[in-house]
Formats: structure tokens, sequence, C-alpha cells
């Protein structure tokens, strides 16, 4: 049954009834004893090839190929654009129904509701009756597309709402044994609110829900289990339980899960001493070193001081990961990400199991000028660039006239071969104009450029190119030009525009800057494991953003042991992406270590597979590389059919010596349809000229090169346009304006930037007037459930900003009234306040008796403060076993310095 994510089916239920105080269920669900055994573990090997890659023989194309391509296309076409490609999607769905045996008529209804909701098509869809279909055909559904159901029914989502229904479906579900079902249940128990006719024990109910979740033992149990163990640390529906979350990661991690062992780990070296277990802490570190964690230099040393491992001890354990993961991070985001085996020829093959796919939809009469622009995209990558061209134009045709932007300027961008006839030239100038005047599209842009500049006879037109350079330059569409060193030592107060568009532009999909950008997230330390994840994810998306990051992961090594680790991640990348990645893999291999014989030979065979393809930097690294072996023009006979059939530009430049004088011109203007408008292009047409003693058309390149932006100057210096761009522009907005400028556009957390910005005396942003102006600003705006966060950075202030404030407000009051009101935080911060300005011992008192009703009420600072108080007679008779109780406590729940006080309380009363 299909599993439409609509969105989390679970949250909706909580519009169902107005909550109140909710009261944890004490809970002890167990996991299952099981066999040690690494069902969870992934070692990234794909059970067979892919099939947008693999060549050879003619592959046929089943029902299973075409159900996945289906899949994707449904999921890819309506997340880009749901209304445009809208009658398309159903047909999509429709032939998806027709072909799958796992997609019933429900599983299609529920796919185009989710198509109307994508689409913004709400009235229509309510209209249509889909969703009134559903309820009559409710006993043909999932448990989880009843609760699916239920979202659509409680909040009148295409349909008019009736909680009443939404409620029956949910419990329908849970009798079930529906997991989502059976917590929301749960949660609507503890608040008061109870399902008709669902009358099992709250225990009970808890209990199915958590087995539900677990499910089969199969290679998602761990991550389930780790839901388990979040929901027992999270204490929403179970009371927090730490001890049994550990017992959930145990479970996981015992079934392969290198994270849930790492989490093990870390439960021990952060527990006092009556917890710790330093047997089980090296056994569960060794399982997440053998499943893969990286170990950071600062989880290194607390190994050590642990105890429970000596530093020799360690190095042995990690060995390989010991001496030479030295990343630039704690946590690296190669192994966030998930990699699989491509296995490609030696031959590039002319048909392909996608390309059958694509023209059997593109006679569906609803494809998109899109599926046209595919069906050409995948003729060029089989038959070849050229060999493939005259199809290729046929089916950009027929994407132009149904629409399509892209297809119009790859169209655009093939018609430049034949630049000798005026009329093709004029097709694609028209072409680039209405993609640009209906679309807006930036690179078209660039392409008019590009094409004024460099591409026509009588280039170089340099008031139409000037012009639309002008104009692209305004859309910020350039990729950021930046090298890998310069790229992690941006600086937010020197370059801030670069930063920012760096991210932007990955955010959008650009596969150079998510590789960028990914790599800055990763030189962090102080980036979060869920920023890792997420653009380990991004990367993960694309094979060339994929291939650049492992650029930059060979770049950016600058020890042997880095270069080591480098080498490795750049072959899995090249397993993953299979021969799109030969010639970088090749290039770095050379670079590594090309005298080792082994080396070599892989080399020659990455070099070859890349040349079949007809990648000129192949080809002359490779004739580069066997000089003394064989001549160039040997080299070029093994190549010369690819290169006609599919050369690239350097692969043409490198025929141009081997070529006689009558195919001199056809190949310079195929190069010319493919060139970058830059000087190196530039210069290769040049020589090939000048080769064949064509002194006047290779003067034409010399002075075309002439006319790039920058000249040759910038290259020799080794500066970018950016860079430049910035001369005398004026100092870059440091953290602080920036956040005063976010205040001023209404983000009311900026206020709390500023202040941590200007009240402190450490950072360069510090400013004692701006600071108390600040928390001012912010006592005067705060609510009562904000003010102790204000109050907070008051106390953290130095004495000045202190002083300055307080002659226009009294705090203590201002806070004594909060805490009064019932704020256990405002209850904290004021009894820390008394402490600090205590005169008297009578100040302490009444400092302990705010801490004692804040720790009473589960405040986690409270409860250690209190603990310290008494412990040490603060305001109270000292009571170490009390304040034992309270320390302990406060440890459990994860205060930093808990257990070492209460050690030193310890040792002092003999407790």
């Amino acid at each position: 049954m299909i599993r439409t994510a609509l969105l989390s089916c679970v949250l909706f239920l909580a519009a169902l009834a107005p909550r109140a105080e909710a009261q944890a269920l004490n809970l002890e669900f167990l996991p299952p004893d099981v066999e040690p055994n690494d069902v969870c573990y992934n070692a990234g090997v794909a059970a067979g090839p892919d099939d947008l890659t693999t060549d050879g023989d003619r592959e046929v194309l089943t029902d299973k190929d075409r159900i996945r391509f289906l899949r994707r296309d449904i999921r890819v076409y309506s997340q880009d654009d749901a209304d445009r490609y809208f009658d398309f999607i159903k047909v999509l769905i429709a032939r998806r129904t027709g072909l799958d045996a796992e997609f019933n008529s429900v599983d299609a209804a529920f796919a185009e509701v989710d198509l109307w909701l994508r689409a913004g098509r709400m009235e229509t869809l309510h209209s249509s009756g889909l969703i009134e279909g559903l309820r009559d055909r409710v006993e043909e559904l999932s448990n989880n597309q009843r609760v699916t159901l239920a979202r659509f029914y409680n909040d009148g989502i295409g349909v008019d709402a009736d909680p009443a229904f939404a409620q029956e479906l949910i419990r329908e579900a849970a009798f079930g044994g529906n997991a989502r079902a059976l917590l929301e249940i749960a949660r609507l128990a503890q608040q008061g609110i109870l399902i008709d006719d669902w009358d099992a024990p709250l225990d009970l109910t808890v209990t199915m829900a958590f087995g539900g979740i677990l499910g089969a033992l199969d290679s998602g149990v761990c991550r389930r289990a780790e839901q388990i163990a979040q929901a027992y640390l999270k204490g929403d529906v179970v009371a927090k339980n730490p001890a049994l979350a550990l017992a959930w990661y145990r479970f996981a991690a015992d079934l392969g899960r290198a994270e849930s062992a790492w989490r093990v780990v870390e439960f021990h070296l952060n527990a006092d001493a009556a917890q710790k277990d330093n047997i089980e802490l090296r056994s569960y570190l060794e399982q997440a070193v053998r499943l893969g964690i990286s170990i950071s230099p600062g989880d290194e040393a607390a190994l050590v001081a642990s105890g429970a491992v000596d530093r020799a001890e360690l190095q042995a354990m990690l060995g390989f990961n010991y001496s030479q993961d030295v990343r630039r991070t704690a946590r690296s985001l190669p192994e966030k990400l998930e990699l699989v085996v491509n296995i490609d020829g030696m031959e590039a093959g002319e048909d392909s199991k996608y390309l059958q796919y694509l023209s059997e939809i593109s006679q569906v009469s609803e494809a998109p000028g899109r599926v046209f622009e595919r069906l050409a995209t995948e003729t060029l990558i089989r038959r070849g660039r050229w060999a493939g061209e005259a199809k290729a134009m046929e089916l950009l045709e027929e994407a132009v006239r149904r629409g399509d932007g892209p297809g119009a300027q790859k169209l655009a961008r093939m018609l430049v071969r034949y630049r000798d006839d005026p009329a093709r030239i004029v097709r694609a100038e028209s072409l680039l104009l209405e993609v640009v005047a209906r679309q807006g599209e930036p690179q078209a842009m660039a392409d008019l450029d590009r094409l004024y500049r460099c591409q026509v006879n009588d280039a170089p037109r340099l008031a139409q190119a000037d012009a639309w350079a002008a104009q692209y330059r305004a859309t910020g569409h350039r990729t950021v030009s930046v090298n890998a060193t310069d790229l992690l030592a941006l600086a937010p107060e020197r370059a801030p525009e670069a930063i920012a568009k760096i991210q932007t532009q990955a955010l959008d999909g650009r596969s150079q800057m998510v590789a960028s950008h990914a790599q800055r997230v990763q030189s962090n330390p102080l980036a979060p494991q869920a920023a890792l994840r997420f653009w380990a994810s991004r990367v993960n998306r694309s094979n060339q953003a994929l291939e650049a990051f492992a650029e930059l992961e060979f770049e950016l090594a600058t020890t042997p042991a880095q270069r080591e680790l480098a080498m490795e991640f750049f072959r899995r990348v090249h397993l993953n992406n299979g021969v799109t990645t030969a010639l970088d893999l090749a290039i770095a291999l050379t670079e590594y270590n090309a005298r080792d014989p082994q080396v070599a030979q892989e080399i020659v065979k990455l070099l070859t597979m890349a040349g079949n393809r007809g990648e000129g930097g192949a080809i002359r690294l490779l004739a580069r590389l066997q000089s003394g072996e064989r001549s160039e023009a040997e080299v070029y006979a093994q190549f010369a059919d690819k290169i006609e059939a599919r050369g690239d530009f350097l692969g043409l430049m490198f025929a141009m010596p081997h070529i006689d004088a009558g195919r001199v011109d056809d190949y310079v203007d195929r190069a010319v349809s493919l060139m970058n408008c830059g000087t190196k292009d530039a210069d290769e047409l040049g020589d090939a000229y000048a080769i064949h003693g064509q002194g006047e058309m290779s003067y034409h390149w010399r002075r075309i090169g002439l006319h790039f932006e920058g000249g040759h100057v910038l290259s020799k210096l080794r500066l970018s346009n950016r860079q430049m761009g910035w001369f005398n522009d004026g100092t870059a907005p440091s953290i602080a304006d920036a956040a005063a400028r976010a205040l001023a556009d209404g983000d009311a957390g900026a206020l709390m930037r500023l202040i941590v910005l200007t009240a402190n005396p450490d950072l360069a942003t510090y400013d004692a007037e701006a600071a108390s102006g600040y928390i001012l600003q912010a006592l005067e705006n705060s609510s009562a459930a904000s003010l102790p966060d204000v109050v907070a950075l008051f106390r953290a202030a130095p004495d000045e900003v202190q002083k300055q404030v307080q002659t226009t407000v009294d705090i203590g009051l201002t806070l004594q009234r909060a805490a009064e009101a019932g704020s256990v935080n405002a209850a904290y911060e004021y009894a820390m306040l008394l402490r600090e300005r205590a005169r008297l011992t009578a100040d302490l008192g009444r400092s302990a008796n705010w801490l004692q009703q804040a720790a009473e009420r589960g405040h986690r600072d409270a409860m250690y403060e209190y603990g310290y108080a008494i412990g040490f007679g603060l305001g109270r008779p000292a009571d170490p076993a009390e304040a034992l109780l309270w320390l302990d406590q406060a440890g459990r729940v994860g205060h930093p310095k808990a257990a070492e006080t209460a050690h030193v309380l310890r040792v002092k009363s003999g407790l």
C-alpha cells in the first residue's frame, strides 16, 4: 500500500481536542533478547548496477523497471510543479495502477489527493468528491491510510470537516495495531480525552504502540529502536528513563547500528561513578569503530580521561582511524553519505532501459516538453553527442513546441554548430531570447553573452554581448568562483556576500555549491550532527555534487594520511557514480601515486573508459602519460571514431593535428558550440587554426580573447572578479550590524543575539552602552516566559553594563514578580541573582528558598544549585546527604557539573 506523506499524520491529531498538562506514563518497555548481528549495517553496496549508467548490450525494459521509473517521475514532477504537470502526473498514476499489483485503486486515489494538494487545487479537490469516495471505501483502507483520511476529515481538507468520523478512524486504526494511532490515543488519554469504545489501559496502549514501532527484525529495526530510545529521553508519552533509552540504544548497536553504539559509549562517558561501566564502554567503542564511526580528538581525550582505556590501547583500537583520520572536523561528512556500486563497461551502449521508458511515455499526449528534453539528453549520452545529434534535435524541437525552456536552451546551443547558416543562428538567438522573456532564465542570458562574444562568425559583437553580460551579473546566478583553500578561509566579517551566495546556490541545488557549502559545514567544529546529516543528504542527491565534494576532499587533504583517506573516498565515489568520475579519479591518482605499476594500470583503464566516451581531457592525459610508449598519433587512432561520434571540446581539439584540412572547419564549428567563452578555449581554437596554417582565423580567435571580462591580467594574478569587485567597497557588516538590521526587519530573536554580542567584553562587538540599551528593550518587550532568558544574559554581563541597566529598572523586583506569578525559570534566575548580590546570610537563605521551589518543579539547573547550596551551607545548614540526592538527580537529567560536584562532596563529607 502507498504511504502518502502529505504531512505528518501524527502531529495533526493534536488538533482533535484542547490539551491540558500531561503526565507521562511510567512504563518499562524492554527490548527483546537477540543474538548480536549486523542486520542494520549497510556497507553501501548495491545489489546490482544502476540502469542509468550501465553500458553494454541492449537491455530489456520490464514492468518492474517501468514501475520504478514511474514512481520516481510521479515524485519528481509533483515536487517540481504539480500544478503545471497535473494532467501528466495523473496519467503516470494511472499507468502505475495498471502495472503495479501492489498499487491498487485506493492507493491511486490517495496519490491523486496528494497531487491535488500539491497543486494547490483545494476547491476543485472538494468538488471532485475524491475524499468522500475514500470514505465510502473505508473497509479497503490500510491503517496508515485511515490515519491519513482522519486528517482530512478532522481539518476539513478537501471535504466537509467531521471530527467524530476522524476519531472513529483513529480508533479503528488503533484496533488494527497502527503505532501512530495508538500513540495518539495515549497522548489524548493523558490529557483526559478518551476515545469512545477504546477501553484498553494506557500502559497496554503504549506497549502495543511501541511493539508496532519496533516491527520485524529487518534492516530498519535499529532506526525504529532508536525512536523508542528517543521517546524515553524525551519524556512525552512515557516518563523519562535514561536507563531504558540506553537499553534500546544497546539493542540497536548489537544489531549493527554504528550511531547507537556510539550513544552507548557517550552514556558511559557522561555517567557518574555508580552508573559508569568501563567494560561495556570498551566493548561498544570497538563496535562503533568497526562500524565506521570516526572519533574526534575531543572524544579521544574524554575516553582516555574516563579510565576505560589508556592512550596506547585507544591507538591500537582505532588503528588507521586514530593516526590518519585527522579531518578538519570532529565528525566527517563522508561517513554519512550513502554510496553504492554501479558497474560501467569499457564502451558506451547505445540503448538503456531508461531510454526505452522515456520513448514510451513520450507517446502520451499529455507528456510535457520536459519528457522530450530528457529523451534528447539520454539519446546524446547513449549514441554520442554527434552521432545522436539529428535525433536529439528532432526531440528538442518537440520539447520547444510544448513550451519547455531547458529544451529550447539545449536546442539553441546545438544550432550554433551550424553558425555558417544565418537562419540557424537567428533561430538560436530567438530561442534564447524567448526563454529569457518568458521564464527569466539567467543561464539563457549567459548563453546570449557567449553567442555574441564568441560564437557568431562576426564575433565579438560587444554591444550586445556586454549588455547581456550585465544582465546576467545582475541576476546573481553566476556560480561563486573560489578555490578549495580560499573556500574554507572565507570569513563573515570579510566576505559575507560570498558566503551567503554559496549557501543560497547550495540550497538551490547547484552541484558545485552544494559540495562547497558541505565542506564549509564540515569544517566548522561547532556544526551539529543534524547539519552534517542534512548536507550529506544534499550531496547524496547528485552524482555531480558527490564528484565535486570528492575533489574538494582531495584538494583539502594536507597530510599524507589525509590524502590516503581522500583517495579511498574518491574511489568509493567513482564506484557510486560510474564512468562520469573516471577522469577526475585518474587525475587524482596521477597526483597521488602514479609511479606504482598497479596504480598506473588503474589510471590507464580509467582514462580509456573516459576516452571511449569522447572525453578529450582523458585522451590528452593518456597520450602524455604514455608518450614514452607510443606516439600521439597512435593514441588518436585509438579514439578517432569515439571523437567523431562523441568528442567534447578538448577531444575535438586533440584531433586537430591529425585530421585533414577538409574537416577542420566542421570540427571547429562543433567545438565552438561546446566552448566556454574564456581565454583557454579561445587559445585552443587559435592554436588549431595555426596548426593548419590558417593565420587569419588564428588571429580572429586571438582577437576574441582580448574581449573577455578582465582580460588576461586577473588570471595571471590568480584573482577572481569577485575579489576585484570588493576593492575599496567598504567594510563588510559585522555580526552585530547584521543582527541590528534583522531586528529592524522585525526578527524578534535578533534582540537576544545583539545582547550576546554587545554584552560580552571578550568579543570585538562589545559595547556597554549598546548592550544596556538592548537589555532594557528586551526587558520592556519580554513576556513572563522570556524574561528569565533576558535576566540570565544580564547576570552574565560585566558590571558596567549591569550598572547602566540598574539606573533605569530594578531587575530584582521585576524578576521577583515573575517568580511569584509562577514562572519556574524566573524563580531560578531570581535565586541566582539573590545569591550574586547577597550581603547577608538572610539573602542566601532567600536564594535557597527560591532554588528549592524551582528544583522541586523539575528545573535541572536549580536542582544542581540547590544541591550545591545545601551541600556547602549557603543560606541553609549544610546537609550533604540531602544535597547528594539533588546533585545525583541533576546528573541523571544531564547537568554537566553534577557528577563532579557530587564526587567532591562525597569525599569532603565521607558519605
